[in-house]
């Protein structure tokens, strides 16, 4: 008989070994490896962790924190408008503060299921006895969802997707090869236009980086977007991947006209895929360049190529954007189990499903991974 495994809750990971949390963590997850969840708790303090042992050591485990109290992408109200129900009480969240990728870092293998098994009822009783309304894990790769789902008697919303390019081996060039004529002329004339403009394109470490002049450009970006957290804010962040050790794991692509930065992109490198995470640009400098898509598409898919790797994962947003420069759209969902009497109609959750399944046939047809299909075989056909 196998041994049982156990739960327990500990302020922080700083009791957990690197190793052995991120042999749990799959390339794409990045934003729930060891390092990256350190910055986090740098930057704005320790969270609670969830973990489940066994006699080898963590089979599963998981950050926990409460969401956002304002309108955004980590407001339930928000993830879960459409929806009926007690979206503005306390939910508890699992996975790394404000991520858009999530999956549980859990072992592989024969003893997953019972591994997963005990963290959901270990989570729901954390949800309990601290008088949350109920458990939330969003941004997830749907078919993570559905198998979290089973586990704790979860509802299965789809509320995002994320972009994710296949890194050939020739890189741009194989990605234009395989690229509809359309496409493969947009993007030959992007890059035709940087390099006319008198752009020159450089890589560095994110080592070798200063702090100060990235938090400048990537706040200009932010700021663009609607975004109200300032320089220091992101000085901040980027002090505590500093201190964690991220920065060992990033890499920018880095924009100079006349020997001056004019934009970056900083992605991180974790197993075979490679994360766009931050952007930006001095937009103080007009020059109808393009090199917020020549130094998040184009470079880093030569970049990629070079070293091995097979993914550049590309989050949630401008998705328009990057379909037509050769990606993929691949769904996520937000798993939502309430503590106590269910408070969602299942009707409402499977209208709404089949509403964002159609919607995004219909705006990225020829560009929706294989997932879709189980997406639709669970709301349609299951």
């Amino acid at each position: 008989m196998s041994a049982p495994f156990s739960s327990a809750v500990a302020e922080g990971l700083c009791g957990f070994d690197e190793h052995e949390w991120d042999a749990l963590v799959g390339d794409n997850n990045f934003y729930n490896s060891y390092r990256w969840l350190r910055a986090l708790e740098h930057s704005f303090g320790a969270t609670d962790v969830l973990a489940v042992r066994g006699p080898a050591g963590v089979v599963a485990a998981c950050t926990l924190w409460e969401g956002d109290q304002s309108p955004g992408l980590f407001f339930l109200p928000d993830c879960m408008a459409g929806i009926p129900g007690p979206w503005r009480q306390s939910f508890l969240w699992l996975g790394g503060r404000r991520n858009t990728h999530n999956e549980i870092p859990c072992i592989q293998g024969r003893r997953r299921y019972e591994a997963l098994g005990e963290f959901g009822r270990s989570a729901l009783k954390y949800a309990q006895e601290r008088e949350y309304t109920g458990v939330v894990m969003p941004y997830m790769p749907y078919p993570a969802a559905v198998e979290f789902a089973e586990h704790i008697g979860g509802t299965v919303v789809l509320h995002s997707a994320e972009a994710y390019l296949e890194v050939p081996d020739t890189g741009v060039t194989g990605m234009m090869a395989r690229s509809c004529a359309h496409d493969r002329n947009q993007s030959k004339s992007e890059v035709a236009a940087f390099r006319r403009a008198g752009g020159k394109i450089g890589w560095a470490s994110a080592e070798e980086l200063d702090d100060s002049i990235v938090a400048d450009l990537i706040t200009q970006n932010r700021s663009r977007h609607g975004s109200t957290q300032g320089r220091d804010w992101m000085e901040r962040i980027l002090a505590g991947q500093r201190k964690a050790g991220v920065s060992q794991f990033g890499a920018a692509a880095i924009s100079e006209f006349n020997n001056e930065i004019t934009g970056l992109a900083v992605f991180y490198r974790f197993g075979t895929a490679l994360h766009l995470r931050y952007f930006g640009a001095d937009y103080s400098r007009d020059l109808k360049d393009y090199r917020y898509f020549v130094l998040c598409y184009y470079e880093p898919l030569d970049y990629a190529a070079a070293r091995g790797l097979t993914t550049l994962r590309l989050s949630t947003s401008s998705l328009r954007a990057k379909v037509n420069r050769g990606a993929k759209i691949e769904p996520q969902a937000i798993v939502v189990k309430c503590v106590g009497e269910p408070h969602i109609r299942d009707s409402d959750v499977k209208e709404h499903n089949l509403r964002m399944i159609r919607q995004y046939q219909d705006q990225f047809a020829g560009h929706l991974c294989r997932d879709w299909e189980l997406v639709e075989h669970y709301q349609v056909g299951g």
